[in-house]
């Protein structure tokens, strides 16, 4: 149903039932790709482990490490943006989250994240800096949750200023 023709209520609803969906995906996907704005108006992707937001913070806020001089933190420090995506392995779930990203250079929140992460030499905390994405949009395709046909079209919400999410015709 086009998101026009649902009622107010209806939609709230659906709104709710789609960002459930969206962060069930989030939490059981421990890898995803992070897309990044590169300087020649072309992207760049790498999957990194992805780490959920810490209690009290934003519900919609992920984090993952990188090396703190590499291209990926350089985009981010260029651009202050990044796009998070998830995928079910089976294959019937999708979710972009797309936002500000915030290179955090902090021992503490690298050291916090360090501890799930294969490090037997201990010699990469020294080297990494914590990302934080803060979601403003999610591009969702979830079967049994948003419009088929399945692959073709998107189902997108996006943030408010008061953190309420708004469906996207």
């Amino acid at each position: 149903m086009p998101v026009g023709t649902l009622s107010g209520a209806s939609q709230d609803l659906q709104i709710e039932r789609l960002l459930a969906a969206a962060r069930e995906v989030m939490s059981e996907v421990p890898y995803c790709w992070v897309v990044t704005a590169s300087g020649g108006g072309g992207a760049n992707a790498r999957a990194v482990k992805a780490f959920p937001n810490a209690p009290g913070e934003d519900v919609w806020a992920r984090w993952f490490l990188t090396n703190r001089v590499g291209r990926k933190a350089t985009e981010i420090r260029d651009t202050g943006r990044a796009t998070l995506a998830y995928q079910q392995s089976s294959g019937d779930a999708y979710v972009a989250l797309v936002g500000r990203a915030a290179i955090v250079d902090d021992d503490q929140e690298v050291e916090r994240r360090l501890k799930e992460v294969y490090d037997p030499e201990g010699t990469l905390a020294g080297q990494l800096v914590a990302v934080r994405v803060t979601g403003e949009r999610l591009e969702l395709h979830l079967r049994g949750v948003t419009a088929e046909p399945w692959g073709r079209g998107r189902t997108w919400l996006d943030r408010l200023p008061d953190g309420s999410w708004r469906l996207v015709d």
